[in-house]
C-alpha cells in the first residue's frame, strides 16, 4: 500500500573536549528506488566542512566530509518527504555475498543446534499433519518462522551489546537490540540457503534509528523486522544496506584529540 512518510532524524555527538581533523562519512541520505521515491530532503552538518557525495560498493549514498577546526560537538539532521510502495519492486539479483557468512553473521554450534530444532520442529508438525515441512515451504515462508523464533528467543535489553556484537555473541545472552536480532535472523536465513541482508533506516513513530532484514526471493527483497516480528513493509524508510552493520553504520569518524564521545539520536517518522 502506497505510503507518504514524512522523516526527521537527528544525532548529535558530544566530545568531552575539544577535537580537530575530523573526518567523517554518513549513511543516512535515502537512495531512490521504485519502491522508495525520494519527493524531497535537507541534510544539515554541523560544523561542516569540505563535503562530497557518492557511494559505495553496496549502493548506499554518502557524504564524506571534513572538519579541520577545533569542536567539541558534531550534529547532522535529516528532514524530508517519501513515497514508500513495495507493490513498485522490480526484480535484481542478490549479489553472491548476500548468502555467505559475514564478520558479524559467522554460524556457531549455538545458533546451529537452535537452527536444526526450528527445522525439526516444523517437519514435526507437518508429519502430524500440518502441510509441507520446512523443506517445502518457499524462502518467506521459512524467513517468517525463523523471524518469530528471533523475536521469541530475545529480550529486547539495550545495554547489553554494542555495535559489533556478533550474532553468535548476542545469541548466547538472548539479549540485546535490533542490529543483535537483525545478525541472528540474517545468520540464520543464510544458513537456509535464503540471500539476506542488513538493512537501517527508520519507521514510523519516534525514538531512534532501527534495523531490520531483508530476504531474497525469486528476484526480489522482502523485509521482515525480527525485533517487532512483522513485515517491514512501506512503513519503513531504508537509509543503508549491507552483509551486516559494519557494512553500512550511519555515521563513521575519526579525529585528532583526547576525547571521550556520547551520543544522542532522535527520529520521528510520520505517514
Amino acid at each position: 500500500m502506497r505510503r507518504e512518510l514524512s522523516f526527521y532524524f537527528d544525532t548529535v555527538l558530544n566530545f568531552s573536549g575539544s577535537v580537530t581533523e575530523h573526518n567523517f562519512l554518513l549513511r543516512c541520505i535515502p537512495a531512490d528506488a521504485p519502491e522508495q521515491s525520494i519527493l524531497s530532503y535537507t541534510l544539515t552538518v554541523y560544523p561542516d566542512g569540505a563535503a562530497s557525495l557518492g557511494r559505495d560498493s553496496f549502493g548506499n549514498v554518502v557524504r564524506a566530509g571534513r572538519v579541520v577546526e577545533a569542536h567539541d560537538s558534531f550534529r547532522y539532521t535529516l528532514q524530508g518527504m517519501a513515497y514508500r510502495d513495495d507493490s513498485l519492486r522490480v526484480p535484481e539479483e542478490a549479489a553472491p555475498f548476500y548468502r555467505y557468512a559475514s564478520p558479524l553473521t559467522q554460524v556457531t554450534p549455538e545458533l546451529e543446534t537452535f537452527y536444526e530444532s526450528v527445522v525439526k520442529d516444523e517437519d514435526c508438525g507437518a508429519v502430524q499433519g500440518a502441510p509441507g515441512g520446512f523443506s517445502a515451504m518457499n524462502a518467506l515462508e521459512k524467513a517468517q518462522i525463523l523471524c518469530a523464533k528471533v523475536n521469541e528467543h530475545f529480550t529486547y535489553t539495550p545495554g547489553e551489546t554494542n555495535v559489533m556484537t556478533t550474532a553468535g555473541e548476542a545469541f548466547v545472552t538472548g539479549k540485546g537490540v535490533c542490529q543483535d536480532y537483525a545478525h541472528v535472523l540474517i545468520t540464520l536465513c543464510r544458513m537456509a540457503g535464503m540471500p539476506a541482508r542488513y538493512v537501517s533506516g527508520l519507521f514510523v513513530g519516534e525514538g531512534a534509528s532501527h534495523a531490520w532484514t531483508e530476504i531474497w526471493m525469486d528476484g526480489l527483497w522482502y523485509g521482515i523486522d525480527p525485533t517487532h516480528n512483522c513485515p517491514a513493509d512501506e512503513k519503513y524508510l531504508k537509509l543503508c544496506i549491507g552483509r551486516d552493520y559494519s557494512d553500512c553504520p550511519l555515521e563513521r569518524g575519526v579525529f585528532s584529540g583526547w576525547a571521550e564521545q556520547t551520543q544522542k539520536v532522535f527520529t520521528k517518522v510520520t505517514d
